[in-house]
C-alpha cells in the first residue's frame, strides 16, 4: 500500500478522504491487479469496500495489512456510511474513472449528508508520471517480451498470411510468455497501413507487401508499446524514402532527448523533419505518450504540451507518415528518460 502517496494527495487537495474506484488506480496504489473493490482512505484509515463475492480474494491478497474491510452493498452507501460515522466533511474523487451511475448516486447521497464532494481529474497522473525502481523493471520486462515477439513474427511474415493470422500469432506468443496484450494488436498491410488504428482484417499479405505491426503486452500490470513497419522482399523507391524520413524523424528525437527539455520539443523536432520533407499533412498524430499501468498515460508528446521531461519518465516516440490509398509508415519505441539522454526499452529489429 502506497500510504505516503495517499497522504501526499490528501495534503495537496486539503481533504480528509479520497476514494478510488477504478482498477488502474487501485492496482497502482496496492499492487492488486484484480478489480471489484473500492479503496477509501479517510482520516489515515484505509478501507476496502467490496461485495461478498471477492471477500476471500481480498483477505488472501491483503493478509495482515492494516485495512478495514466492508462487504455491504451497494458500495456507494458504504462509503457514505463510513464518512458519516467518522464525521468527515469532504471526499475527493476522480470522476474520470467513476461510472456515471455511481457518480450520480454518491453525489446525491453526500449532498444529503452535507459532505462536500471534490471532483478532480488526474489525481494520480502527476505521481504516476515518474516510475519507481520496481515499475521500471516491470516496464523493461514488458518491453523485452514484446520485442522478442515482434522479432519472431517478423521472421514468419510471408505472402498468404492474413492480418488476422498475424494478429492471433502475436497473442499466441504473448500467452507463451505468460503475458496478455496491453491493447488490441494493430496489424495493417498494404493500403490498410495508411490507417494508424486499423483493425486487423482478413486481407492477405502479397509479394512485396508492407506490414505495420503495433503491439504491446502487459507484465505485472505494466505495459509495453512497439510499432514496426516491415517490407516483404522488394521495397520501391517511394516506400524507402518514406521509411527513411520517419526513421530520421524518430532518430532526431532519440539522439537528443533528455531530462530538462520541454515536452513540446520532442513533437516539434520530429515534426520539423517530416514537414521539411514535404509531408506536413501526413503526420496526423502526436509524437508519443507516457506508458505505465495504462498504455496511454501522461505526459503527451504534443506540440502544445506543457512542462519538461523528467528522469524516469517512460514514453513512446512514434512519428509516422500516412498516404491514403497507398501505405503508411510508423516506427515506435518505448524509452526511459535519463538525466543525460534516454534508455531504449524496446529493441525489435527495424
Amino acid at each position: 500500500m502506497k500510504e505516503k502517496i495517499l497522504k501526499k494527495i490528501l495534503s495537496k487537495y486539503q481533504t480528509e478522504s479520497i476514494l478510488f474506484t477504478n482498477v488502474k488506480e487501485t492496482s497502482y496504489l496496492t499492487g492488486a491487479e484484480f478489480d471489484g473493490f473500492w479503496l477509501l482512505n479517510a482520516k489515515d484509515n484505509t478501507h476496502i469496500i467490496c461485495s461478498k463475492m471477492i471477500e476471500n480474494q481480498i483477505m488472501e491478497y491483503f493478509g495482515k495489512q492494516n485495512i478495514r474491510m466492508h462487504t455491504e452493498s451497494p458500495l456507494y452507501k458504504t462509503v457514505v456510511k463510513i464518512l458519516k460515522q467518522d464525521k468527515i466533511n469532504s471526499l475527493l474523487i476522480n470522476p474520470k474513472y467513476m461510472n456515471a451511475a455511481d457518480f450520480i448516486l454518491i453525489n446525491e447521497n453526500l449532498s444529503h449528508e452535507k459532505i462536500n464532494l471534490i471532483k478532480k481529474t488526474g489525481v494520480l497522473d502527476s505521481l504516476r508520471i515518474i516510475k519507481g525502481t520496481v515499475e521500471v523493471e516491470n516496464l523493461k520486462k514488458a518491453c523485452q517480451i514484446v520485442s522478442e515477439v515482434c522479432n519472431t513474427v517478423k521472421e514468419e511474415l510471408k505472402p498468404g498470411l492474413s492480418e488476422i493470422d498475424i494478429h492471433y500469432r502475436v497473442i499466441e506468443l504473448f500467452a507463451k510468455n505468460r503475458v496478455t496484450e496491453s491493447f488490441i494488436p494493430i496489424i495493417a498491410s498494404g493500403a490498410n497501413s495508411a490507417n494508424p488504428h486499423h483493425r486487423s482484417s482478413n486481407r492477405k499479405i502479397i509479394e512485396n507487401d508492407i506490414v505495420m505491426m503495433d503491439i504491446g503486452c502487459m507484465y505485472n500490470g505494466y505495459c509495453s508499446d512497439l510499432t514496426r513497419t516491415y517490407f516483404l522482399d522488394k521495397i520501391n523507391d517511394k516506400q524507402k524514402k518514406i521509411w527513411n524520413i520517419v526513421k530520421s524523424s524518430q532518430n532526431a528525437v532519440l539522439k537528443e532527448i533528455k531530462a530538462g527539455l520541454p515536452l513540446s520539443w520532442a513533437d516539434k523536432t520530429a515534426r520539423n523533419i517530416i514537414e521539411a520533407a514535404g509531408y506536413k499533412d501526413k503526420f496526423i498524430h502526436t509524437t508519443g505518450h507516457g506508458v505505465g499501468i495504462e498504455i496511454h498515460e501522461m505526459p503527451l508528446l504534443a506540440p502544445n504540451a506543457e512542462g519538461v521531461f523528467l528522469t524516469h519518465m517512460a514514453v513512446t516516440v512514434e512519428p509516422g507518415i500516412y498516404i491514403e490509398g497507398e501505405f503508411g509508415v510508423r516506427i515506435e519505441d518505448t524509452i526511459l528518460i535519463k538525466e543525460n539522454g534516454c534508455e531504449m526499452l524496446t529493441s525489435a529489429v527495424y
